[in-house]
């Protein structure tokens, strides 16, 4: 015995099909393009830079000081206020200079600081990740600006320099979000301009 098949209607036989997965993956892989484009520019604008730096010594030991031009825009603070945390590395190296030879490397430092906001308190917690001191202040410029302006660091015991050489020091300073979670890089594409490095600011350290 013949069962017979139901028909399928004509509205159901001619139902749109969605749009193909790869004509969809290519017209975002044409347009993320330009939204990263345009949101990267709202990261870490301007140019970044040790503006001024030098050694002075008190008590027998070197002290740093810098000052960075650290241009913020209101992507990084808006970033900033999400808890979103912003590391600056300042590096410092010590080198003999010699004649005919390469210059001789005498110290090495790394210097870092860690801005982070705490919900809790309402405040940004500027910490040196070096000594585990800490700074509470109210405003992000505040912090920005305090973070900016390195002064007094003790970096090098002057036994470790010869009065009758000549010597350079060089510091440069850079920009990391390596702390930041995997799940926010994904989402914030500007978070890219975090990540930048200064040229070395280099001058002659007199004994």
């Amino acid at each position: 015995m013949n069962v017979p098949r139901s028909i399928p209607s004509l509205s159901a036989r001619r139902r749109p099909r969605p749009l193909p997965r790869l004509v969809w993956l290519l017209w975002t892989a044409v347009a993320s393009p330009f939204w990263m484009q345009s949101l990267q520019a709202e990261g870490l604008e301007g140019r970044f830079e040790v503006r001024s730096a030098d050694l002075q010594l008190k008590d027998g030991v070197y002290h740093l000081n810098a000052h960075l031009d650290l241009p913020v825009s209101d992507a990084v603070r808006r970033g900033l206020a999400d808890g979103v945390p912003l590391t600056i590395e300042l590096d410092l190296a010590i080198a003999r200079v010699r004649q005919l030879l390469p210059n001789s490397r005498v110290a090495e430092l790394t210097q870092r600081y860690h801005l982070q906001y705490n919900a809790v308190s309402a405040h940004y917690i500027l910490r040196n990740d070096n000594s585990g001191q800490q700074q509470s202040l109210s405003t992000v410029d505040a912090a920005i600006e305090l973070l900016s302006d390195v002064r007094g660091l003790p970096v090098l015991d002057k036994a470790l320099i010869a009065g009758d050489r000549r010597y350079e020091a060089s510091v440069r300073a850079r920009v990391d979000y390596g702390s930041v979670p995997f799940s926010l890089r994904v989402v914030m594409f500007w978070v890219n301009d975090w990540h930048r490095e200064s040229d070395w600011y280099t001058w002659t350290l007199q004994p």
